[in-house]
């Protein structure tokens, strides 16, 4: 891809995420863009083909943040904290707007967005089980399988439903307790130990 069309899905994507999908027309696009409506044609057929490539520019560069996380030799508890860092500033950027939008008008992209998500966070959520067990900070008797389904099921319920406000679900204390509640329901004694000795806020008062 050319680096004006990657400039263009760069600039899509921050549009897109503020004001949804529905309400911005190519005009709008290009206008804020600031290009004619002749360049964004030579680079994207229509407005379908438009979204649906700046989702897989913003799908795959949240990919590319998880697997740099994954790659720098971090144990099992590290990475998950890393990665709790960065979910919790994904989910304050999250505008349901775009995801209603997207369900409404667009729901052949909209399933396969949610799909590539959520096969994105299974395998994640599997490697760093296991990788847990195998060294000793997760409990050995847990069921990667059945813990990976409940993590899956509670990112997408606390983003899907109607008990909880933007800005409970933006609320860093909310965050924090969902990242506990997973937390302490895999740890062993000895993951408990570097928890006390490395993150010493996140121990029970």
């Amino acid at each position: 891809m050319s680096e004006k069309a990657t400039d263009i899905l760069e600039q899509s994507a921050e549009i897109f995420l503020r004001y949804g999908v529905k309400s911005i027309t190519m005009d709008e696009l290009s206008r804020q863009l600031a290009i004619s409506k002749k360049t964004l044609y030579q680079f994207f057929t229509d407005k379908t083909d438009l979204i649906e490539k700046t989702l897989h520019y913003i799908s795959n560069n949240k990919g590319c943040e998880f697997a740099k996380i994954h790659d720098m030799g971090f144990n099992a508890i590290e990475e998950l904290f890393k990665v709790y860092q960065l979910a919790y500033e994904m989910i304050r950027k999250h505008n349901p707007a775009l995801e209603f939008d997207l369900q409404r008008f667009y729901p052949s992209i909209y399933r396969k967005v949610k799909e590539a998500h959520r096969k994105n966070i299974y395998n994640a959520t599997i490697e760093n089980l296991v990788k847990g067990k195998t060294e000793g900070y997760y409990r050995q008797d847990l069921n990667e399988e059945v813990i990976t389904k409940l993590h899956i099921i509670r990112v997408e319920n606390f983003i899907h439903n109607d008990l909880l406000s933007v800005e409970e679900i933006h609320s860093k204390d909310f965050f924090e307790e969902v990242f506990k509640y997973h937390l302490y329901g895999i740890i062993s004694p000895k993951g408990l130990q570097f928890i006390q000795t490395h993150y010493p806020e996140f121990i029970h008062h």
